[in-house]
């Protein structure tokens, strides 16, 4: 849940960004978005983000009757395509060039596509996009021993 809400928060502070760019500027972090595979590492973790945030282990859904598991199969199927819908790369991207424009000066990205480009940068991406899954399991294997105790302290708070 809580990389749910990060996330959130991360997309409402793009969408508040509007700095406008001279257009070589733009140009240039799009091209560094691009040799970045921002697009890739963005879709990947939003989904993942999603999945982990969802603080639900498989053996919890299983241990619901059927007639439920399929119920919350169908609701986060909605979920997630509502989700994927509404904050798409074509949606998104707009605020993402203006965050990286804000962040890094046109040299700065000149710089960094420079590297990036090279086969040991595009080594980076590669292993940078993959790490993602292995992050999030590691994370939503934290989760499962972490969840039941924030759902005691919820419980005890909310019962005082």
């Amino acid at each position: 849940m809580k990389k749910l809400i990060t996330l959130a928060t991360l997309v409402l502070t793009l969408a508040t960004a509007h700095a406008e760019l001279a257009a070589s500027h733009r140009a240039t972090i799009e091209k560094l978005i691009t040799v970045m595979q921002v697009q890739k590492q963005f879709e990947a973790s939003l989904v993942a983000g999603f999945e982990s945030g969802l603080g639900t282990s498989s053996d919890q859904i299983k241990a619901l009757p059927q007639e439920q598991q399929d119920k919350f199969h169908k609701a986060i199927k909605k979920v997630k395509d509502t989700l994927l819908e509404m904050m798409s790369w074509e949606k998104m991207k707009p605020d993402l060039i203006e965050a990286y424009g804000k962040n890094f000066s046109e040299k700065e990205a000149t710089d960094i596509i420079a590297h990036m480009e090279t086969p040991t940068g595009q080594m980076l991406v590669s292993k940078q996009a993959g790490m993602v899954g292995d992050v999030m399991a590691m994370t939503q294997e934290k989760m499962k021993v972490i969840m039941p105790k924030i759902m005691q302290i919820m419980q005890e708070e909310m019962t005082k």
